[in-house]
């Protein structure tokens, strides 16, 4: 797999070079590219895909610096600007979603669509001491305690039964991370608050909320709807935290609908597959059937 060094770290990418517009995908905290897998077999072919092990995860190096969402949204722009591809199509989950809307808020001049997964612009106050004592436990109790409280976080109960494989794999790659920095990570995401400063986005966004997420309900992405104007919001029935992983066939036909209307919204023709409409973008709330 290619590696971009640069000023900040070294980062690991994979890119399909499809024929389409460029999509840029960001996964979620202590997991790496390769859990897009689904999304590249479905999007590969008909556009430029392209995912990146965020810095500190899989093949990619540490930051030489303080972790903020500023620095991981540098590093972001780093890779879009080295392959030419901006404005790109984003998409980012969970952590990815923080550090896309950082990214969106910063280089907008870069983006061509915005979609977050699973996501939060801000936290209420309890909920910022509770994402600190994730934090504490990482230090404290280690990464195999972390990776259980992960597993019955992120996934409904009939999902973990059914995909035990699923949840081998999130264990081996959650006690593969580094607690210091695992605890690193959650110290700044009790920090965000992007609820103002999102208002400025004007690229067509998308976001995807799994109806069964715990982690970043409904709620929470109701509010970054009503924060970035004309946004679509998608709701994916019987998901968890991890729509493109539990429910691919659904989260993947919505994604691509979107960004097929994105393109067609800012006068790029693309090249893939013609698709039934999503919608206009300026749908407030959808759920798939």
């Amino acid at each position: 797999m290619p590696l971009l060094k640069n000023d900040l770290c070294d980062i690991n990418y994979v890119r399909t070079g499809g024929g389409g517009s460029p999509v840029l995908l960001l996964h979620g905290v202590s997991l790496d590219l390769t859990w897009w897998s689904d999304q590249f077999a479905a999007l590969g072919a008909d556009y430029d895909l392209i995912a990146m092990d965020l810095p500190g995860h899989g093949l990619s190096a540490n930051l030489d610096r303080p972790l903020s969402f500023e620095v991981l949204a540098d590093v972001v722009e780093r890779l879009v600007v080295h392959l030419g591809v901006g404005p790109v199509h984003l998409v980012g989950i969970s952590f990815g979603g923080m550090i896309a809307q950082t990214f969106a808020v910063r280089r907008p001049d870069l983006l061509r669509s915005l979609t977050l997964v699973a996501t939060l612009c801000t936290f209420a106050g309890p909920v910022r001491q509770l994402l600190l004592e994730r934090a504490r436990v990482a230090r404290e109790d280690g990464m195999s305690t972390i990776a259980r409280l992960s597993n019955e976080r992120w996934f409904p109960t009939a999902f973990r039964q059914a995909r035990p494989d699923v949840m081998d794999r999130t264990t081996q790659t959650l006690q593969r991370q580094d607690p210091e920095f695992y605890a690193s990570i959650w110290e700044i995401i009790a920090g965000l608050d992007l609820e103002n400063a999102i208002t400025v986005i004007d690229r067509p966004t998308h976001v995807i909320v799994g109806a069964e997420d715990a982690n970043a309900p409904l709620a929470a992405g109701q509010l970054i709807s009503s924060r970035i104007s004309g946004s679509a919001l998608t709701v994916i029935p019987g998901a968890g935290h991890f729509p493109p992983l539990e429910t691919p066939a659904l989260f993947n036909d919505a994604l691509l609908r979107f960004i097929e209307k994105a393109d067609f919204a800012v006068g790029r023709d693309v090249q893939a597959s013609p698709r039934p409409p999503f919608g206009s973008l300026t749908e407030r709330e959808h759920t798939c059937p």
